[in-house]
């Protein structure tokens, strides 16, 4: 985008950014794409599950091999690597992903549902070419694929141009203008400098944090990992986490239907440090008036539907995904509205200032882009996206409809998600977006359910629990905006952070046909070689069908709860604009959507760091450190938890053995 970049603490231009895209980054580039991404494939079609690998243990790997070597990286360097290395976790399953959509046309489920009938042929080849696919030896080498594949590959292309368009616009909006903080961004920053400066009063606590990370997953969920099996008859199991306390099975005979739970795992609560205790208080209302409060009235009203009515025994996990599922997504999804058109109606100025400073940057920076040329841009593609849909129905969808939902859907998603990821530490996602604005056309064929549409806008909702090791992959607007943010902290030009994510993109794309084809030409999956795809993939199949059921006969999506949440959502961000205290409800927004354990969790270290270790040990020590201490923490656990993942992929791939 421009060669140069504005500093968002220091509102001046940077001049001096140093080369990131150097042959060290290029080489891990290659490893990631070649040698780590095969794991992830293979790893999956044995536990249908993703490999745990934490995204800063290679980086840690390779900066200490390179200080060794005398040739250490810079932190530019490792910025690239730590913003990318997720590519290889997101898009390890692109081609993977295909053959799992092949399965899902031909599964007992679509054929019992009826769904088979209705799946396009530019989805996934049918009839006879999907039999000749099925009985080849090399799954995508077949001519039927040509739609299928490029299509997903042009969809992408277009869509990657709007949300690098509508990322750069809200990083100029919430970064630059309105200049949140982006806490899990400036954490990640904080750590790449102290991995380069080496100072001793920084290092030793992101080391002890990571040791301390270490210490507790080891007694809390490695031990129990490794000695389980012999507790349950020798069973293989592929996740271990310390347990809840869960009190909602309590709740039952006192408050029927509300949920609570505490949970054990220090992952939960480190996080909270980097927070004001002003924001996870307002994520944990959101989260307490949907699953404490909004969970007791639906169940006292019986609004539970015929097929999943409320009973003793659901636990905090089951109440809060049905509360989601059948009314809180709808719920959620008209205060989003809200979120958005509210503010921007009432104080439009950060949008306006956010594109004065999108202008200044690039006249400044003297390159060749414009934010005219950057508008026809995201229009140019939105409207292929459009065109590429209205041709997959036969230009029968209305138009108008598609408008709407990519050109304003993409913008609308990403400036929520920024919104969120700048006040909070985990941002959020619209969920089902693209399913709702289907539903809400008309539109009574089901072809258009399966047209391919950026991410961004196709988010959705599924099981919700913790994790330390997955990093959000950079896919959608939002992702670049903090990208961004920590290119400038770092002294890295805009235009190589695009370019490095353009490269690592085709490399994985390109790695995962490779390795997909190579373990379809070993063994057709799936088959008992791939044990996850003989016992995983019948359910998932259950579930995609059941939900296609779902979504097309708009079950999941309620007018009332969507009139209601933009009713309430609108009151509150009035309220807020009115007090000068913004972006109160993305946070409750946040709240709702990653459920009680997570901002109950964050609430209490953010006053434990607030108002007892703060005051302890000083203010600005505690700003210096809180960020490293979460990061080391992180990175410790995340440590313990790839060598459990190995541990499984070694005895897991040697089963097939003849000795």
């Amino acid at each position: 985008m421009q060669e140069e970049s504005t500093d968002p603490d220091e509102n001046t231009l940077v001049t001096t950014a140093q080369k990131a895209l150097t042959w060290r980054v290029y080489l891990v580039f290659l490893f990631a794409a070649f040698l780590i991404q095969p794991a992830f494939i293979y790893y999956n079609l044995i536990t249908n599950q993703t490999l745990p690998l934490a995204t800063w243990i290679p980086i840690l790997l390779w900066s200490e091999l390179t200080n060794l070597l005398r040739s250490k990286l810079l932190k530019q360097e490792i910025f690239l690597l730590v913003a990318f290395q997720p590519i290889s976790l997101g898009y390890a399953f692109f081609a993977l992903n295909l053959v799992r959509n092949a399965y899902y046309s031909y599964s007992e489920p679509a054929l019992y549902f009826g769904i088979n009938e209705y799946i396009p042929s530019w989805f996934v080849p049918r009839g006879q070419d999907l039999t000749e696919v099925l009985n080849s030896q090399f799954f995508f080498l077949h001519a039927s694929w040509l739609i299928p594949v490029g299509l997903q590959l042009g969809v992408l292309s277009l869509g990657l141009v709007t949300e690098l368009v509508i990322g750069y616009l809200s990083y100029q909006v919430f970064a630059v203008s309105e200049k949140l903080e982006f806490p899990a961004a400036r954490a990640q920053v904080a750590t790449i400098e102290t991995l380069v400066e080496r100072s001793p009063s920084l290092i030793r606590p992101l080391f002890l944090s990571a040791l301390a990370g270490m210490i507790v997953h080891f007694i809390g969920k490695f031990l129990p990992f490794i000695i389980g099996p012999f507790m349950v008859g020798g069973l293989t199991i592929y996740t271990y986490t310390m347990p809840y306390f869960d009190l909602t099975p309590y709740l039952d005979n006192i408050l029927p239907g509300s949920a609570f739970i505490i949970p054990l795992d220090p992952v939960f609560y480190i996080p909270g440090f980097l927070l004001p205790v002003r924001t996870a208080l307002m994520q944990f209302v959101g989260a307490f008036a949907l699953y404490f409060i909004g969970g007791r009235v639906v169940t006292m009203l019986d609004l539970w539907p015929p097929e999943s009515k409320w009973t003793t025994g659901w636990g905090y996990w089951a109440l809060q995904y049905r509360s989601l599922l059948y009314f809180f997504v709808s719920f959620i999804i008209g205060l989003s509205f809200a979120a958005m058109i509210v503010p921007l109606l009432l104080n439009p100025k950060p949008l306006v200032r956010g594109v004065q400073a999108l202008r200044r940057s690039m006249e400044l920076s003297k390159g060749r882009l414009s934010p005219t040329m950057l508008l026809i841009a995201y229009i140019a593609t939105s409207i292929g996206l459009v065109l590429v849909t209205w041709f997959l129905t036969g230009f029968e969808f209305p138009v108008w409809v598609l408008l709407m939902f990519i050109i304003g859907g993409t913008f609308f998603a990403n400036y929520i998600a920024t919104a969120s990821a700048g006040v909070t530490f985990l941002g959020i996602n619209v969920p089902y977006l693209r399913e709702f604005t289907i539903y809400y056309s008309g539109y009574v064929k089901r072809d258009i359910w399966f047209a391919p549409l950026p991410l961004s806008i196709s988010g959705s909702i599924g099981y919700i629990g913790p994790t330390s090791t997955i990093m959000s992959v950079p896919i959608g607007g939002s992702t670049f905006a903090q990208g961004l943010l920590q290119a400038d902290l770092l002294n890295v030009r805009h235009s190589e952070y695009i370019k490095a994510f353009l490269i690592l993109l085709c490399l994985t794309i390109t790695s995962s046909f490779f390795y997909t084809i190579l373990f379809w030409f070993i063994a057709r999956i799936p088959s008992s070689a791939y044990p996850a795809t003989v016992v995983g993939w019948p359910v998932d199949a259950l579930n995609w069908a059941r939900m296609q059921v779902w979504v097309w006969s708009g079950y999941l999506f309620n007018s009332t709860w969507v009139m209601l949440g933009l009713g309430i959502g609108s009151v509150i961000a009035a309220a807020s604009n009115f007090l000068r205290v913004p972006y109160i409800l993305p946070m409750l927004i946040t709240g709702a959507l990653w459920g009680i354990p997570f901002v109950f969790a964050q609430l209490i270290a953010s006053m434990i760091g607030e108002k007892f270790v703060g005051p302890s040990f000083g203010l600005s020590n505690w700003m210096r450190y809180r960020p490293l201490i979460v990061m080391g923490y992180t990175i410790g656990d995340g440590l313990m938890e790839t060598i459990r993942a190995i541990i499984i992929l070694a005895t897991k791939s040697g089963w097939l053995l003849p000795f």
